[in-house]
């Protein structure tokens, strides 16, 4: 009986014995890289076991202590409570954090410069006119659709499409527009010119003539020599039947050619004058038709001598022609008339 009681002992001990050591975890250690060197030298290793100690001391001042273990027979009783808490370095909390907020921080900007960062103030003038934009557009694409529609019912039907007749504003008269505005750039108004025919220019100046005397003006001075003589001359013929009418002539003349002059029209009624511009015109005439001749005269001794020059050049080329065949000749073996004079003469 005491060797049953001392093996039932023995088993329950070892039972409870591998049961606590499935309960127990690994250590969770820190991942040091491998080094090659020996571990001989005992002044290196007193540094690391310096450096080691130092370490845990800092961790356990940074990070709480784990909770002891229980003892195997709690643990069985109460295993929810027997598990380790995850153990977490407060230097990658920090260094997690920091990251996080950079990114935070560079997601706001790039969306600051897509234009679609922080809500605006609803107030503001930019959101206002964005909104306002919008509906314009969306009044716009409503038009079109409509319209589109109109047309595609239109067609079904075999009907065309209304006309859309749009409302032309009457424009404000060109006198009203000077009123408003003193300074009117690149605004011309312009009135078209009626065509007038012979008989209307006639016309018209039968209207301008003052006492139908008309005014002696032009370059045509031979003309308006002859035209002052025969007034003279009628004058005289006056003179001799009534001295009265022929001084009321000349009276009504002188005025006339006053009003003429008040206009801006130069009257040409000097006979000395018009007898000089003619002199002086028919001198110019005659000198034009001089120059022109020699001019004429020049141009065909021009000709003529080209005309000599190109036949000269010809001549001589046709020379050379046959000279060369001449030569050839002589090379081939052929006696020539010319040779022959030469040699009898």
């Amino acid at each position: 009986m005491a060797d049953l009681a001392a093996k039932d002992s023995y088993i329950q001990k070892l039972a409870s014995k591998l049961f606590s050591q499935q309960e127990k975890e690994p250590k969770k250690r820190p991942f040091v890289h491998f080094k090659g060197k020996s571990d001989t030298d005992p002044s290196k290793k007193k540094k690391k076991q310096k450096k080691k100690n130092l370490k845990e001391k800092c961790g356990d001042e940074k990070t709480p202590k784990p909770q002891q273990k229980p003892p195997p027979a709690v643990a069985q009783k109460s295993p929810a409570a027997a598990k380790p808490t995850p153990q977490t370095g407060g230097n990658v909390n920090t260094s997690f954090s920091t990251v996080d907020v950079l990114r935070k921080r560079l997601h706001e900007k790039i969306e600051e410069s897509r234009g679609q960062g922080a809500p605006k103030d609803p107030s503001s003038e930019a959101v206002l006119a964005k909104r306002a934009k919008r509906k314009l557009e969306r009044e716009r694409r409503k038009r079109k659709n409509k319209e589109f529609q109109m047309k595609k019912l239109a067609e079904k039907n075999g009907q065309e499409p209304p006309a859309e007749v749009k409302k032309e504003e009457p424009t404000p008269p060109a006198s009203d527009k000077r009123m408003k505005t003193s300074i009117v750039f690149n605004n011309f108004e312009t009135v078209e010119e009626e065509f007038e025919t012979k008989v209307q220019k006639k016309m018209k100046k039968k209207m301008n003539l003052k006492g139908n005397i008309t005014p002696l003006t032009g370059r045509n001075y031979k003309q308006l020599l002859s035209r002052v003589e025969a007034r003279k001359a009628k004058l005289e013929q006056l003179r001799e039947k009534d001295e009265q009418k022929a001084s009321e002539m000349e009276k009504k003349i002188k005025w006339t050619n006053l009003l003429y002059k008040a206009e801006g029209i130069k009257i040409k009624d000097d006979e000395d004058m018009l007898r000089a511009s003619l002199k002086r015109k028919e001198k110019m005439r005659t000198q034009r038709k001089k120059t022109w001749e020699q001019r004429s005269e020049h141009v065909i001794e021009k000709m003529q001598k080209r005309q000599d020059k190109r036949k000269k050049n010809i001549q001589k080329r046709k020379q050379v022609k046959i000279e060369k065949k001449k030569n050839k000749l002589r090379k081939k073996g052929r006696v020539l008339a010319e040779d022959l004079k030469k040699a009898t003469g």
